[in-house]
């Protein structure tokens, strides 16, 4: 059977992370452990990557200079963290990520497909 990686996007959306009382924080930081745990028993987790709370930059080419944005974190559109999990089809994917404690706190997981690329760490 042919597995495909897909990337787990988790975005903040109306989770408010950052107005969140720190008990609820740790509480679902504490629900990420266990389902993170589940995908590693499972056999398909291949990354996880938590980002940091205060935003990041955004590089663009302008002309022929290099210009920096930020940092800055729009809540609507901020990234808080990825998962790459190996699974058979989209389907499987999305199931696995349906299971996201972020989804319970109104946050969103964007599910991609991950293309083949020629150069590998």
């Amino acid at each position: 059977m042919t597995m495909s990686k897909f990337l787990f996007l988790l975005h903040d959306e109306d989770a408010n992370l950052l107005e969140m009382p720190a008990e609820t924080k740790q509480e679902l930081f504490n629900r990420f452990v266990v389902w993170t745990e589940s995908l590693k028993e499972k056999g398909v987790l291949r990354a996880v990557e938590s980002l940091m709370d205060t935003g990041g930059s955004t590089l663009r080419r302008k002309r022929d200079e290099l210009v920096v944005d930020g940092p800055y974190a729009e809540l609507k559109e901020m990234v808080t963290g990825l998962f790459v999990v190996e699974v058979a089809s989209r389907s499987d994917a999305e199931q696995l990520a349906s299971g996201c404690p972020l989804l319970g706190v109104g946050g969103a997981v964007e599910v991609r497909e991950i293309a083949p690329f020629p150069v590998q760490p």
